[in-house]
């Protein structure tokens, strides 16, 4: 009896340990199914399809107010000289917290340029003290002047461009389903227009896969992402041609934030159609040189 007894007891401690041993091997078969491989992780993202964000209820309305704008301050000499034109938001990293950083895109009258400056930068004589969503501060011989957005060619949000003389006043140079070319590599956007093309999208899958196909990703020497290519052969030529992109185009930032991941492009998306962008100021790689595509969105 006393050794029957004895290999029952063996026979459940072989059990148990069987038990642990199996229970042992599956884990780890669990953890290596959801730690992938580096080249499996890269063919798992590159298989994940695009996400685009949804628009909240009240991103149809009017997005100007019926209040009148505010009268412009009075034009000094700084005012005079430059305009400004729009202010976009720098992106961080999706998913990043911090302050946010703006610049400016001012027009320099005086010597017929542009330029893009950030706080504590200096635009010629003066210097950017701040840069509010529909203002900017310049200071120069130890005064400021505040200068508002100066109104486009589309309505929509800005002022009378304080000081701005009215013969710099944007020109049209074509017109399109979205806005206005007013400079070469300049656009005033109506984002209404936009955001009905956007509608659009969400109502036709296929067309959607074309807008998102003809950006194939540009990889550099060591096989990362490094931007976006256009091949307009995948669909939607009409959009990217009427928003001044060409063939061939490398996207390599928007608003400063490289373009380097899927995420990235669904977060600058998510900012646009919750109104978060003023304007949009894309870095492209045309014929091997770079190029900065100014949209300013009324």
């Amino acid at each position: 009896m006393e050794t029957t007894t004895k290999g029952w007891k063996w026979a459940a401690l072989a059990l148990l340990a069987l038990a642990a041993l199996l229970a042992l091997r599956l884990a780890l078969g669990g953890l290596r199914a959801r730690a992938p491989e580096p080249a499996a992780r890269e063919r798992a993202a590159a298989a994940e399809p695009f996400r685009w964000p949804e628009l909240a209820a009240g991103a149809w309305n009017v997005f100007r107010s019926g209040a009148a704008p505010a009268a412009p301050a009075p034009a000094g000499q700084l005012a005079a000289r430059y305009r400004l034109a729009g202010v976009f938001l720098i992106l961080t990293d999706p998913g990043a917290s911090g302050a946010e950083n703006r610049c400016a895109i001012l027009d320099d009258v005086q010597e017929q340029r542009q330029i893009l400056a950030g706080e504590g930068e200096d635009v010629g004589p003066a210097r950017v003290v701040r840069v509010a969503a529909d203002h900017v501060v310049l200071s120069a011989d130890g005064r400021e002047e505040t200068l508002v957005l100066a109104a486009g060619t589309l309505p929509g949000r800005g002022g009378s461009g304080a000081g701005a003389p009215a013969a710099e006043a944007a020109k049209i140079l074509e017109t399109t389903r979205f806005g206005n070319r007013v400079g070469e590599t300049r656009w005033e956007i109506n984002k209404a227009a936009v955001l009905e093309y956007y509608r659009e999208m969400m109502d036709n899958p296929e067309r959607l896969a074309g807008l998102f196909n003809a950006m194939e990703p540009d990889r550099d020497m060591e096989g990362k992402v490094a931007g976006y290519r256009l091949n307009v052969a995948r669909g939607e030529k009409d959009f990217y041609v009427q928003v001044g992109l060409r063939d061939g185009d490398v996207v390599r930032k928007v608003n400063s934030m490289r373009m380097t991941s899927q995420r990235r492009a669904e977060y600058f998306i998510g900012e646009f159609v919750q109104d978060r962008l003023g304007a949009v100021v894309i870095d492209v790689e045309r014929d091997g040189q770079p190029q900065k595509l100014v949209y300013l969105v009324k």
